[in-house]
């Protein structure tokens, strides 16, 4: 009875979901667990609400703390940090510090969620109220990751269904919001399956049986349907899995260069409209834009377009681009909207910098790379392109933004190797698959060293090339101008559900 009692109490029910919950995110074969293995959370939320403040506070933590602990273990692959000469100590200090410190940064916003229901449960003692307080307050905890200098909105609810790609259409409708909201309101059914009395816990379970083959059933439907024919473009992107030593050494645009110009040769065909390589293709800062002629030459040879990853500076700022390049010289260039904290600028940078001196080293550059502010269209054979630079495919409105602007074909341009072969490639992957869904349209995502796929607008998985794996993928892809409702209409449901929980 004693153990009955230690596994029921609500600090381990809170630990089992967290780590269960985490599971799929790291493991994708462990989809369905995502639609269960928050009841626990669920039923501590219901059944322990009036409880006082400091425990809500406590509960929280607990489980966002480990809910991200058991997500963020891919820091691990970080060791040892040779690029950026790293001692061996200080680079256990760095894994340390960002594996635990954004686990513990993002574990306190899961406070959210449980300390809104306390107060909540003082007013309301409607259970299903509860339920939906929790509801949001957890999905506000996932958008406040993404706000301020520290912005890091990595670890979404919905990431381990991506596979499943049945099961995610409704981010056609309403994003990933949407699919986050319907599995956590299936789970809080099931909760409450175990918490009403016997005669009302059949309904709870048929609405939960419900919910999820009405979305299951949707999902199909809308994978079935036949997309109308669209004008096409013929690209092929290239892989060439350079080693960040080299690619960041002194000779690493001759390095890269090579690798990239040899990979499109071997695998390119008359019937290639773009070229595309991935993010620092040519990886050290340009202050003249005319030792970029090797790069028009190729284009020139090759007969086609080169879109690449390049970062250009001068004097006073430095950028993260992908410049479309023909033997006219550059036609287009897209800037980097959306920096990575501590990689490609210091944030909060009086502070931290003072506490913790090491991570001004992270970055590639000495000095903060400055963001764009445009979607930068690009007009390419047969349609428009728009593009996202790695870390931006986790920002929803990035890639919304884009396709309101015109693009018909999206690029994600992106240096993964930081990543080694943890988790995160996949992670990161499953990313671009909501970008998909969510605006109806292809992304092409050409990587350094893995992943680089061919996602279709439903999210399917088309062809890829594996981590660290050298080659080209040569496709036709179709551009597309119709716009989805989640295009159109934008994150609604959240707020729509908040306001509709305030007035009840």
């Amino acid at each position: 009875m004693k153990i009955k009692h230690v596994l029921t109490t609500p600090w381990v029910l809170l630990a089992l979901s967290a780590v269960i919950s985490a599971l799929p995110l790291t493991f994708s074969s462990l989809f369905l667990l995502s639609w269960v293995s928050f009841v626990p959370l669920f039923y501590v939320v219901i059944k322990r609400s009036g409880d006082k403040l400091r425990y809500a506070f406590g509960r929280g933590f607990l489980f966002g703390f480990l809910y991200h602990v058991c997500i963020y273990y891919w820091f691990i692959w970080f060791y040892p940090l040779d690029y950026v000469n790293f001692s061996h100590l200080e680079s256990i200090g760095f894994v340390i510090l960002a594996w635990f410190g954004i686990s513990a940064v993002h574990g306190v916003l899961w406070c959210i969620p449980f300390v809104c229901c306390h107060f909540a449960s003082r007013l309301v003692k409607n259970r299903l109220f509860l339920l939906f307080v929790a509801i949001l307050g957890i999905i506000a905890a996932q958008k406040i990751t993404g706000l301020g200098e520290l912005s890091f909105p990595w670890a979404r609810i919905s990431l381990g269904q991506y596979k499943a790609t049945a099961l995610i259409q409704l981010a056609s409708v309403f994003g990933i919001d949407g699919v986050d909201i319907l599995i956590l309101l299936v789970n809080a059914l099931v909760a409450l399956c175990v918490i009403i009395p016997p005669k009302k816990r059949a309904l709870a379970g048929v609405c939960a049986i419900v919910l999820f083959i009405s979305n299951l059933t949707f999902g199909i439907v809308r994978l079935n349907q036949t997309t109308p024919t669209c004008k096409t473009v013929t690209i092929l992107t290239a892989q060439a899995s350079v080693p960040q030593d080299d690619k960041w050494a002194a000779n690493g645009d001759v390095i890269c260069y090579a690798a990239y110009t040899d990979i499109t040769k071997e695998n390119i065909t008359d019937k290639v409209d773009l070229i595309i390589w991935p993010e620092s293709a040519v990886p050290l800062i340009y202050t003249n834009k005319e030792l970029l002629e090797p790069y028009e030459k190729f284009s020139d040879q090759m007969d086609s377009p080169i879109l690449a990853g390049v970062i250009l500076g001068d004097i006073e700022h430095n950028t993260n681009n992908t410049l479309l390049i023909d033997k006219n010289g550059i036609r287009a260039t897209y800037t980097k909207r959306q920096m990575v904290p501590f990689g490609e600028y210091m944030p909060y940078a009086n502070v931290l910098s003072r506490l913790f001196p090491m991570l001004t080293e992270l970055n590639i550059v000495e000095d903060d790379y400055v963001s764009g502010n445009s979607s930068a269209i690009m007009d390419v054979s047969g349609g428009k392109v728009g593009s996202i630079i790695c870390f931006e495919s986790v920002y929803p409105h990035l890639t919304r933004q884009s396709v309101l602007d015109g693009a018909e074909l999206m690029v994600e341009a992106t240096n993964d190797s930081w990543l080694e072969t943890s988790p995160a490639m996949y992670q990161h992957l499953a990313h671009g698959t909501f970008r998909s869904v969510e605006n109806g349209r292809y992304l092409v995502r050409s990587a350094n060293s893995g992943i680089s796929a061919i996602i279709d607008q439903k999210g399917n998985i088309k062809s890829t090339l594996g981590i660290n794996e050298r080659g080209a993928i040569v496709d036709t892809v179709p551009f597309n101008t119709k716009q989805t409702i989640y295009t159109k209409l934008g994150n609604v449901l959240f707020p729509g559900l908040a306001a509709l929980t305030l007035v009840w």
